[in-house]
């Protein structure tokens, strides 16, 4: 999967499952204060990447997630780590 594909596809749940606008969705948007996602909204999130990305981070590892670009980064690297099989890999 490409970055665009990656960020493309973010986006498009970010607008039909949270509700944002699409003009709010920056790279440098920070996740807490712009784009108003609680602790709630992580836990969310973090089933929606492993229905749309076939990974399961870890809560840990979405604490370091603070931008909307450390996001689609995060999702690039997971995906793209020689020893993690996606969903959509098996």
């Amino acid at each position: 999967m490409t970055k665009q594909e990656i960020i493309d596809k973010t986006n498009l749940f970010l607008v039909e499952e949270y509700e944002k606008q699409p003009e709010q969705l920056k790279p440098e948007a920070r996740f807490r204060e712009d784009l108003d996602l609680n602790s709630l909204d992580y836990m969310d999130l973090m089933v929606t990447v492993k229905r749309n990305f076939g990974i399961m981070p870890a809560p840990q590892e979405m604490n370091l997630v603070v931008t909307l670009g450390d996001f689609y980064d995060f999702i690039e690297s997971k995906l793209n780590e020689p020893d993690t099989q996606t969903d959509e890999q098996q």
